[in-house]
């Protein structure tokens, strides 16, 4: 049986050594030392603790205890200098005993063997933590740098009404969820819902990443993938139409989304009255800038990071030529369509696995609001039986009500819904970004699944949405 030494004085250590004596968990030896009898209760007093009543702060009256082999001592006084005589005292005798030292005082003890815990900045922790807009940390368990958090999900939160499978949970993990008042252990199917906190592990800047896409509320579009738009212009390969299509489409998104910039960065400039056109666009919030060395799009990585982009709007023939490199982005891609973004109709999503649906649905949603288009959901030839279509019709409408936005489910049973919108221009088609958009189209001829064969609407402007 371990030892540990507790040298005590005033209420607050009093109330420790109860919650000690009332922990049925607790089965080492304790050994108190105390000169003021209100600070302990000699009712606790037992086979595992024993109570010795003398000044901790003599050094020769601490020594002839110390005899004994501790292997832990716990320094819990309310006066500092008291603390500080007892920790001397102890190192004095016992150089690399582990020592825990409760501080009221902000103390600077610099020693590899001793922890102070600073009453303060628990209880700031402890409270800050329950705000709704903050992150609740383990401090006690691990360590301690963030590595685990618990997450408060909100009403309006893209996490909310969505399996647990349908996250993408890459550097970190959802291992528990905590539902009124009970905690229930992580499982796919498990639909996170409005007021659930969850339990999140994993590298600590991810979580807070994640902590914040858990927060992030309704209209906020292209938040949690960031605050701005940019759009990618190459003159040398863009005819003076295409450009000026992009341009009016960055602009009216800007105008209708929630987005704080609108970036226009153009490489391979030429010029030509276009370049003064775009010079001119250089104003307030929307920026214009011309890179007359990088003809690489693939350089814009730092940018993106540094400017929180959180929607990239280019034409078609970049995007298929790029979309390997613009999918490490993690963000949404506007490819532009062969109309003008002005003249969108309606806009569809075109699904033979709602799984892959479901980890945008919520975006999907958030953006159709904002642009004020009518959604519908064409599924085709999915693998689920019809109580496992009602449950994602079931989903699929009480994130509709969430986002007070109507979502039209239509089941395409006989013909590819993809035949009815190829030939059209004036859809916006979501799509979710995933490996299946990856690689040549040619080789995707005899696919059916509808994301894998998205080039078939590209008449069409297409939003590709990688999943959170």
């Amino acid at each position: 049986m371990n030892k540990i030494l507790l040298l005590a004085d005033g209420i607050f250590a009093k109330d420790f050594l109860r919650k000690i004596h009332s922990n049925k968990t607790f089965k080492e030896s304790l050994s108190v030392v105390y000169y003021n009898d209100e600070s302990v209760d000699l009712d606790l007093e037992n086979e595992q603790i024993s109570f010795y009543k003398f000044d901790p702060t003599s050094l020769v009256k601490l020594e002839n205890l110390l005899k004994e082999e501790f292997h832990q001592a716990i320094i819990y006084m309310q006066e500092e200098a008291d603390m500080l005589a007892c920790y001397k005292n102890l190192r004095k005798l016992h150089p690399r005993l582990n020592i825990v030292i409760m501080d009221l005082w902000n103390s600077q003890i610099d020693d590899n063997f001793c922890e102070v815990i600073n009453i303060y900045d628990t209880l700031s922790t402890r409270l800050t933590g329950c705000l709704d807009n903050m992150p609740s940390m383990a401090q006690f368990i691990g360590l301690g740098q963030g590595e685990i958090m618990e997450v408060k999900i909100p009403a309006g939160s893209s996490f909310a009404y969505r399996h647990i499978s349908s996250i993408s949970q890459k550097r970190f993990k959802i291992v528990m969820v905590y539902r009124n008042n009970e905690f229930i252990l992580a499982r796919p199917g498990l639909i996170l819902m409005p007021n659930d906190s969850i339990l999140i592990v994993g590298d600590p800047k991810v979580l807070q990443s994640v902590f914040t896409n858990v927060k992030t509320s309704l209209g906020r579009f292209p938040s949690p993938f960031g605050d701005n738009i940019l759009c990618i212009i190459d003159m040398k390969k863009m005819s003076e139409f295409a450009i000026e299509k992009l341009i009016f489409a960055s602009l009216l998104l800007y105008v209708r989304i929630n987005s704080k910039k609108l970036y226009f960065k153009v490489i391979n400039p030429t010029l030509t009255p276009m370049y003064y056109k775009l010079k001119a666009l250089h104003k307030n919030s929307t920026e214009v800038i011309f890179d007359f060395e990088s003809t690489n799009v693939k350089n814009i990585k730092p940018f993106v990071e540094n400017t929180s982009i959180g929607l990239l709007v280019v034409e078609d023939y970049l995007f298929e030529k790029e979309k390997s490199f613009l999918f490490t982005l993690k963000i949404p891609v506007l490819k532009a369509g062969k109309g003008d973004f002005a003249d969108l109709k309606s806009s569809v999503v075109l699904s033979s696995n709602f799984e892959d649906v479901e980890g945008i649905a919520s975006i999907m949603l958030d953006l159709n609001k904002q642009i004020q288009l009518g959604l519908a959901l064409y599924y085709y030839d999915l693998k689920l039986n019809k109580a496992e279509i009602f449950e994602y019709h079931q989903y699929f409408e009480s994130l509709s009500k969430l986002h007070d936005e109507k979502l039209l489910l239509i089941e395409e049973k006989e013909h590819n819904p993809i035949n009815k919108f190829s030939y059209k221009q004036n859809v916006l088609h979501f799509v979710p970004f995933n490996e299946k958009i990856l690689g040549s189209n040619f080789n995707k001829i005899l696919k059916t699944d509808l994301n894998t064969i998205y080039y078939k609407m590209s008449k069409n402007y297409q939003l590709f949405i990688p999943s959170l």
